[in-house]
């Protein structure tokens, strides 16, 4: 049979790239609709010393301009870890997405609840972190330091989420909290900043939000970046990084 090529003149979808924050290296891969972690060779090809990378901020715009400087193997995870330089702008989430991949911030803005309903939502996160044995009661992190408050515009959705020993996003509806998705440990033992989120975004276009959490595991041997994407049914699917540090 005689393969026939595709001449309906329609592009193939350019894959969108997105680097974690810590350690620097593949996070995700937006094509077309689909999100996903990129492949397992991903950390010794993508970001070739001098490419150019658009760093975000907390809401998925551009903070500024990077390049790769300096590319440094790692023995546990067999990975390349990237080293950056900003060339213009300010500091951002530490995200970075391929500038040349045609990527448009998401309709987002920042807000806060007032005092009563900030009170309400820590009191509904707070037995549900609590259920997670402290590892390091030495070190809290105050509540406010640990929750990314964003208004998704299409929707007109007003989110919080909430890091700590677990992960919990929420939605403040009619005037109440509601729990849309947690993550716990699995050992249900971790520390207070087990789960960080840097910042939300649309990584495909498709006008739901996707969030990128910072994760340390366990005393923190290992630690990386993972995203939570919506779909169209409303469940959060969560979408490994393709490098993970380590401190052994």
């Amino acid at each position: 049979m005689v393969a026939h090529a595709d001449v309906s003149g329609a592009a193939a979808p350019r894959a969108v790239r997105f680097l974690g924050a810590d350690p620097v290296g593949p996070l995700a891969e937006g094509r077309g609709t689909a999100i996903a972690t990129p492949a397992t060779t991903a950390c010794r090809a993508w970001g070739p010393v001098g490419s150019r990378w658009v760093e975000l901020d907390a809401y998925g715009r551009a903070a500024g301009h990077a390049v790769v400087r300096r590319r440094e193997y790692y023995e546990v995870s067999h990975c390349d870890e990237l080293r950056m330089r900003r060339v213009d702008g300010t500091p951002g989430a530490g995200v970075f997405v391929d500038a040349a991949a045609g990527y448009k911030a998401p309709r987002v803005t920042s807000w806060r609840p007032g005092g009563r309903d900030l009170a309400a939502l820590e009191t509904t996160v707070s037995p549900r972190q609590l259920a997670v044995a402290d590892l390091d009661p030495a070190h809290p992190v105050p509540f406010e330091r640990r929750v990314l408050f964003f208004e998704w515009q299409p929707s007109a959705e007003r989110y919080a989420v909430v890091g700590g020993r677990s992960l919990v996003v929420l939605a403040f509806r009619g005037g109440r909290w509601d729990v849309l998705h947690e993550q716990k440990p699995k050992t249900m033992r971790g520390r207070n900043d087990a789960y960080s989120p840097l910042l939300v975004t649309d990584m495909n276009g498709d006008g739901l939000p996707e969030i990128v959490v910072h994760s340390r595991e366990a005393q923190g041997e290992w630690f990386g970046d993972f995203t939570l994407s919506l779909d169209v049914a409303g469940s959060w699917r969560r979408i490994d990084a393709g490098i993970f540090g380590s401190t052994g």
